[in-house]
């Protein structure tokens, strides 16, 4: 692709200041980590807008906000997030998960794409776009960088309510997605929901002798065939009148679907397929329009050897497709996993709506067109983007539609895990794409114009 020489020329420091903030170590409830971070954000966003504020959200951190006034009456708000996942056993990475080093080409670094690349790179991207427009901007600009969307963004919705008539927005660029492992740019619109449950299940008063075995219930065992029955054989979800309502996909959005290409070699062990056993026309449909089931976590008593466990706990996530409600959800799954065994403790531990915005409308076409410019490539076209985030609360308190456009991260970038990584040359790409969508929208337009 053709990239902007001035990208070239900065390179060095354009990659230099991804690094410098993805050490610093921004996990979600981490104060005074957030806060650095937070004054690396507004060093850099003051030279590029007309304002900053911070919006505390007590116990998480601010969410960092930049305002800059463009000739039109349309706002385009960037939605980013600082905060990243735990690094987990810091032993297992091959570097350190806050040295932020590059290798073969690549940068390894917790939150390297999810979601830093965003929050560094499109400063970049605006400053360019600032500099070519000698300061006088087509359309405003809403910077906004939220410090806990890794634990769902508690208190994100209060803080767009009650500053919804600055925040107003015509339509918003997401966090980034990920590109195909051929490279091929893919979009994403709107955001999966969230429902996440926590199991405990006590049977005995203390845990037992495997002699017992032939007698007694083993919390274990009943607790992951009460999970188990969540699911069906072929893989969907069993819960009677879990998908009721739920968008469905149209001969067009099942044809758009049959372009994905699903994850494969990059993630697979040798000789190990790591699909579900189903058609691979029907994973990509499922991969977009189905609900979602995992297994976050599963405890028994460390210090049990040989013994029949007295109890357990476990975390299971679902993710929801546009017009499920959370609430309605987790009556329906507790109710089914309590008709499996009566004595399982179901709690909620967070819910988050899902969003949808259409594919169709005048900011998605600019986005695509955006994309093809840029990577010279069709676009893949996910209808409902396949991780979950706060976008319907961008919708319901600013009236904005959520696109995710292409960003660093490919599959095989181990996101949340273990060595995450983004490649160098993906991510001065990714600057140059946010650029064009930038430059695309002021050509193009990205609002209808009764969406205020």
């Amino acid at each position: 692709m053709a990239r902007d020489p001035r990208i070239d020329a900065d390179a060095a420091q354009i990659v230099a200041e991804w690094q410098d903030l993805c050490r610093i170590p921004t996990v979600a409830g981490d104060l005074d980590a957030i806060g650095r971070a937070a004054d690396w954000l507004e060093e850099h966003l003051t030279p590029l807008m007309d304002r900053i504020e911070r919006y505390e959200i007590p116990e998480y951190g601010p969410v960092v906000v930049g305002f800059r006034r463009g000739r039109s009456e349309r706002t385009l708000l960037l939605y980013n997030h600082y905060d990243v996942q735990p690094a987990g056993d810091e032993d297992r990475w091959v570097s350190g998960p806050y040295e932020a080093q590059i290798r073969d080409g690549a940068m390894f670094a917790r939150g390297a794409c999810d979601d830093k690349a965003d929050t560094a790179g499109r400063l970049h991207s605006l400053r360019l776009w600032i500099d070519e427009n000698d300061g006088d901007l087509p359309y405003s600009i809403i910077y906004l960088a939220d410090p806990c969307e890794e634990i769902g963004s508690p208190g994100l919705s209060a803080v767009l309510a009650e500053h919804a008539e600055a925040l107003r927005s015509d339509a918003c660029l997401w966090e980034s997605y990920l590109r195909e492992e051929s490279g091929r740019p893919a979009i994403g619109f709107g955001c999966r929901g969230s429902l996440e449950i926590e199991l405990n299940l006590s049977l005995l008063a203390a845990h037992q002798h495997p002699s017992y075995s032939p007698i007694l219930r083993s919390a274990p065992l009943e607790m992951m065939g009460a999970i188990r029955s969540l699911l069906n054989d072929d893989g969907t979800i069993a819960v009677e009148g879990f998908l009721d309502g739920a968008l469905q996909p149209d001969a067009a959005a099942r044809a758009r679907t049959a372009e994905l290409s699903l994850p494969g070699e990059s993630i697979a062990l040798p000789g190990v397929s790591p699909h579900q056993r189903q058609p691979l026309e029907e994973l990509k449909t499922r991969f977009i329009y189905a609900p979602s089931m995992s297994l976050s976590g599963f405890e028994v008593d460390d210090a049990i050897r040989q013994s029949i466990p007295a109890s357990c706990r476990a975390r299971v996530r679902f993710g929801l497709i546009p017009h499920m409600d959370p609430q309605r959800c987790y009556e329906l799954v507790s109710a089914h996993l309590r008709a499996q065994v009566p004595e399982l403790e179901v709690s909620l531990v967070r819910t988050m709506s899902p969003a949808y915005s259409p594919v169709d409308s005048p900011f998605a076409k600019a986005v695509i067109e955006a994309a093809a410019e840029a990577f010279e490539a069709e676009p893949v076209i996910y209808d409902i983007m396949t991780g979950s985030g706060p976008g319907s609360y961008f919708l319901e308190h600013l009236g904005a539609p959520i696109i995710s456009p292409t960003g660093t991260l490919r599959p095989a970038g181990n996101m949340h895990g273990y060595d995450e990584h983004g490649y160098v040359e993906d991510y001065l790409q990714h600057v140059q794409f946010t650029l064009d969508v930038l430059r695309n929208l002021a050509r193009n337009g990205f609002a209808d114009e009764d969406a205020r």
